[in-house]
């Protein structure tokens, strides 16, 4: 008798559990628990273009910025390149039958130096782009962004 209430109870509080995850789940996230803010949202648009308007970028801030993105993306190509090579190798040495610590040790040095520019670079342009915004533009984006970024 006392199994079966026991099984009942289980059976019971599965089928709750599952119910309450499908609603909760085609609902989607609550608001204020996770998802990008308010018109940050994927979609056809760019993050350049969601973020002119969010912003309300002027032409030439539009044109500025647009030149900023594209000259920091073709001078951190080389970079990305060397990194994903870096990768590979990694991988590679990974599946090799005999581990060598000295090689593994050689690659992450390397992928760290490529992370120093990488980094470099992006907040070089991130100043430079801050530097064409407007002081109410800054605020907003400021406010826009998670505490710590």
């Amino acid at each position: 008798m006392r199994r079966k209430l026991v099984i009942t109870v289980a059976m019971v509080a599965a089928l709750i559990g599952v119910s309450t995850s499908a609603v909760l789940a085609e609902r989607g996230p609550m608001p204020g628990f996770g998802g990008p803010p308010p018109g940050m949202e994927r979609g056809a648009e760019t993050f350049e273009a969601r973020m002119a308007k969010i912003l309300k970028l002027t032409d030439t801030q539009k044109t500025q910025i647009k030149a900023l993105l594209d000259a920091e993306r073709e001078s951190v190509e080389p970079l990305r390149e060397k990194m994903h090579q870096s990768r590979e190798q990694l991988k590679q040495l990974a599946d090799a039958i005999v581990f060598d610590e000295a090689a593994v040790r050689a690659l992450a040095v390397a992928q760290s130096q490529i992370e120093v520019e990488l980094i470099v670079s992006h907040t070089r342009t991130l100043n430079k782009v801050n530097a064409l915004l407007t002081p109410d533009q800054r605020e907003l984006l400021a406010n826009l962004l998670p505490e710590g970024k």
